[in-house]
């Protein structure tokens, strides 16, 4: 048979493709990548923000549910280290409105952040998946689809920030990257393995089951482990106090490819959280009768992948000893947490805290690729080693870096720069700026020549004394009990409270921290004893200090004594806090300096021990609102009233010039006691006690105030006032009322 051949013209049909043009684009919409997006818009960028899933948040969204964790856990010593700036400001929203901690509630918490501000356009359930990139090296545009709308985007912009966990931006751009553990000898790092591997933290499918208030039955699916069969309950525990909700160490195996084997990873996830169940609804260990599966997470909460890598390598030294940096723009503080490789089915112990002196400094070339200069990256894949990531990996503490990056896009844009080349030329100006917007950077101090705060003179109507008198109850002295003070100058002695059963000397070590951020009792000042005498009540004893202090606090140790007894009030002062050291027990609390388990831990106790300081140096003084911190850092800084109605202040503070200025803006930023846990603690009235309630902010025109603002119901740390260009030579804060602290307390005053 003879004939021509026919060509069948095939189509091929694609989505249609929109472009999108931004200054800053970012993707992954975890916390850090908010806290980025917002920071950059708020600053004037155009920013599209980017996210692979239908929820904001990462780990911590609706999705996986994880709790945010920062540098104010799993430590002794880590306090008033709670992460400020938008992280802080997005978790006191939370607190506000949704104290019971419902995972939905808290998404619409993220949502109305990011959609209230007009310069982020936001575009979920858009996976990238290509990088085009331009000759010279440069990312060109980012290209992904979105589920749903049959729409594919593709972002063009100067500047690319890598939020996506995985790396994904900075691997198909060729970024370096890393991925598994380093050698002990390559950073000289005592908790890295030998040799190194491919092993990394595994990840958690989370669950949550509730009460029916009737027997439900469960049957256990076919592709469901029978945990009583595997043996790891030999070495693991189903705790029957919360078996109603997944445990962190629920976790699949380290040694697998996170990233490859993604759905192989999911799959046994669910083979493991169907098989607890069962054993948890049918071994008759528990009380489960009525229980049933709530809500079961569609993809696990995944620790780590790729680490893209930045002109610095974080890596375990820079934590332990607390290194300082040129360029910090943000601060860790949670221990090296290193999980057991294999997870569940491990042998080892489920993992090591290996606790910090306090807290750590995160330096801002962790978080821009050192090969392709228009990439900045956040969130898990910052540039840290294996070790380092141990403790890196919390969310509060990467959305400092997030924070830190939103700004340094701004300021690249400003002077037409690359990432690396505002490290050269304006880190200080980057710090400045994020310093305004309430970041912590350790030892950084506001040195803004805008502020016409810092040429003030500043009154206030009361000032709190640096002392503690009135006991509320006795603490037995049956440990060793430390008391930590600020201070700031001579100190002669400190008086305690004190009832013996008979009479006893006792024995007391004074300590100075060597960094002013820590709080640990490690140079030894003073050694001494004094005798006291059997009282039926208290009395007061004096410690005889004489030392000089020079901005810092001072660890007070008293050694235990059986019989006697320290006078104890539920008043707590900024800077003051009491502890006793007990015991350690548990084999996964591991000290830094000797990477072996701690013998003895200190731990907060209720209350504090009443105290008189000898003299009082003015710690609490009104000037402290401008000298630069806007939270503890060696001083608590921050002027506090005396004590007074929480409903009924009548406190205030004056700020006045010699001549008019033309006022535009105040900032305010109150006390929201970083020393307060948000993910654990409960609260009342959904709002921190110590921040201000109600306040008017007047200014002065010849012999007449004018009101200029009045906030009722603040439960916010940071306020910003507009002033519309006004003239004065005086302003004046009335505070009314806090939400329930019987002080106020005002860290920093900024005017522009």
């Amino acid at each position: 048979m003879s004939g021509k051949k026919i060509e069948e013209k095939v189509r091929y049909m694609e989505f249609k493709q929109y472009r999108v043009d931004k200054d800053l684009i970012v993707i992954g919409a975890g916390m850090p990548g908010i806290c980025a997006a917002i920071q950059a818009a708020r600053l004037g960028l155009s920013v599209a923000l980017i996210n692979n899933r239908g929820y904001l948040g990462g780990n911590a969204s609706a999705e996986i549910g994880v709790s945010i964790d920062g540098a104010d856990g799993m430590q002794e010593f880590n306090l008033w280290a709670r992460e400020t700036g938008i992280i802080d400001e997005l978790r006191l929203e939370n607190l506000y409105r949704n104290p019971q901690k419902n995972r939905y509630i808290w998404d619409a918490v993220l949502m109305d952040a990011v959609l209230s501000e007009e310069n982020i356009e936001l575009f979920l359930n858009t996976n990238i998946d290509k990088v085009e990139m331009k000759a010279d090296g440069l990312i060109e545009y980012v290209s992904g689809s979105q589920l749903g709308s049959e729409k594919r985007f593709n972002f063009y912009g100067p500047l690319f920030l890598d939020d996506t966990g995985d790396g994904t931006v900075g691997y198909l751009a060729g970024a370096d990257y890393r991925m598994g553990r380093e050698s002990r000898h390559e950073f000289g790092e005592s908790a890295a393995p030998e040799e190194a591997d491919d092993c990394v933290l595994p990840s958690t499918l989370t669950f949550h089951a509730k009460d029916t208030g009737r027997p439900v039955r469960y049957i256990r699916p076919g592709f469901a482990l029978d945990i009583a069969k595997t043996g790891a309950l030999r070495y693991r525990t189903i705790p029957k106090e919360t078996f109603y909700r997944s445990q962190w160490y629920y976790e699949g195996s380290g040694r697998i490819n996170q990233i490859e084997n993604s759905e192989e990873i999911i799959r046994k996830h669910r083979e493991l959280v169907y098989g607890i169940w069962d054993y948890i609804k049918n071994s008759g260990e528990y009380d489960a009768a009525n229980y049933d599966f709530e809500y079961i997470a569609p993809v696990p909460g995944k620790r780590e992948s790729r680490r893209l890598m930045g002109d610095h390598i974080l890596s375990e030294k820079d934590i332990t000893e607390q290194k300082d940096f040129e360029d910090t723009v943000g601060h860790g503080g949670w221990s090296i947490d290193l999980h057991a490789v294999d997870g569940f089915f491990s042998r080892d112990l489920v993992n090591k805290h290996i606790y910090l002196k306090g807290i750590y400094q995160i330096p801002y070339r962790t978080g821009y690729s050192r090969n392709i200069s228009n990439l900045f990256f956040a969130g898990r894949c910052m540039s840290t080693t294996h070790v380092a990531f141990g403790s890196t990996r919390v969310m509060a503490t990467l959305s400092t870096l997030g924070q830190a990056l939103g700004a340094a896009a701004y300021l690249c844009k400003k002077y037409s720069l690359m990432p690396r080349d505002l490290y050269r030329s304006r880190i200080e100006e980057l710090r400045q700026l994020l310093l305004r917007h309430d970041q912590y950077i350790v030892g950084c101090r506001n040195e803004d020549p805008d502020d016409l705060a810092r040429s003030a003179v500043i009154t206030a109507s009361s000032e709190s004394r640096l002392s503690l008198a009135e006991a509320d109850f006795e603490q037995p002295l049956d440990k060793p009990l430390g008391l930590i003070i600020p201070v700031d100058g001579h100190l002669e002695s400190v008086s305690i409270m004190v009832r013996a059963a008979s009479d006893v000397t006792l024995e007391f070590t004074v300590y100075e921290p060597v960094k002013r951020e820590n709080y640990n009792p490690e140079r030894v000042i003073v050694k001494s004893s004094v005798e006291i005498y059997a009282s039926a009540g208290f009395t007061w004893v004096q410690l005889p200090m004489n030392v000089d202090v020079d901005r810092n606090k001072v660890f007070i140790e008293i050694a235990s004594r059986p019989g006697v007894y320290i006078g104890m009030t539920r008043d707590k002062l900024p800077g003051v806090i009491s502890m006793v050291k007990t015991p350690n027990g548990s084999p996964t609390l591991v000290d830094a300096a000797t990477m072996k388990m701690k013998e003895y831990i200190w731990r907060p106790v209720e209350g504090t021990a009443c105290f008189k300081a000898d003299p009082d140096n003015g710690i609490y003084g009104p000037a402290k609102v401008i000298n630069g911190y806007s939270r503890p850092y060696g001083l608590p800084n921050l002027w506090l009233s005396d004590k007074t109605d929480p409903d009924n202040c009548g406190e205030c503070m004056t700020l006045s010039w010699h001549v008019d200025k033309t006022i535009n803006e105040m900032i305010l930023y109150f006390d929201d006691d970083l020393n307060y846990r948000i993910s654990y603690w409960p609260v009342e009235n959904n709002v921190i006690p110590e921040l201000v309630r109600d306040y008017d902010v007047l200014y002065k025109i010849g012999d007449e105030y004018r009101l200029l603002e009045s906030v009722r119901g603040n439960y916010k740390r940071v306020n910003n006032i507009n002033a519309d260009s006004i003239k004065t030579n005086e302003l004046k804060l009335v505070i009314h009322a806090t939400n329930g602290s019987p002080r106020v307390g005002v860290y920093e005053i900024r005017v522009y």
